[in-house]
Parts: structure tokens; C-alpha cells; sequence
């Protein structure tokens, strides 16, 4: 293996732990249950019936939000 190849999978790996970290998946835990709360209140509690794209998606934003800015706040 070449030291490319070894720098490549390293920097590769650190960046699969920087977005797997178990903070990331908390925050988007915490802030997408808020938003779908306030978005979906209808729909959750049986009124209308329930969007789950939008319910998944709700989840996904704040996940990539935060987790992709502290990717630039450590770079900086």
C-alpha cells in the first residue's frame, strides 16, 4: 500500500467518525422532533393523515446542519 493510499484512508476514516460522532445524531434527535411538532402537529396526533417524507426530512437537515458547520469550524 502505497503512503497515499494510507493517507487517503485515514483521512477518510476520520471523516466517517467526524459525521458518525453521537452529538450530531442528538441535535438532529432534539431539533427535528421540535420542527415536526410545530409542522406536522395535525398529522401526529391523528387529525390529517402523516407525511413521512417530510417527517424524514426533518430529521436529515439538522443532522447534515451540524454536522457539516462543525466540519468547517474545525477547519477554520
Amino acid at each position: 500500500m502505497k503512503p497515499l493510499d494510507r493517507h487517503l484512508i485515514c483521512k477518510q476514516a476520520l471523516m466517517i467518525n467526524h459525521f458518525l460522532h453521537w452529538k450530531w445524531f442528538f441535535l438532529a434527535l432534539l431539533v427535528g422532533s421540535i420542527l415536526n411538532l410545530v409542522n406536522q402537529f395535525d398529522g401526529l396526533f391523528g387529525r390529517t393523515e402523516l407525511d413521512y417524507l417530510k417527517l424524514a426530512v426533518t430529521y436529515v437537515v439538522p443532522y447534515c446542519v451540524s454536522s457539516i458547520s462543525s466540519w468547517y469550524a474545525l477547519k477554520a
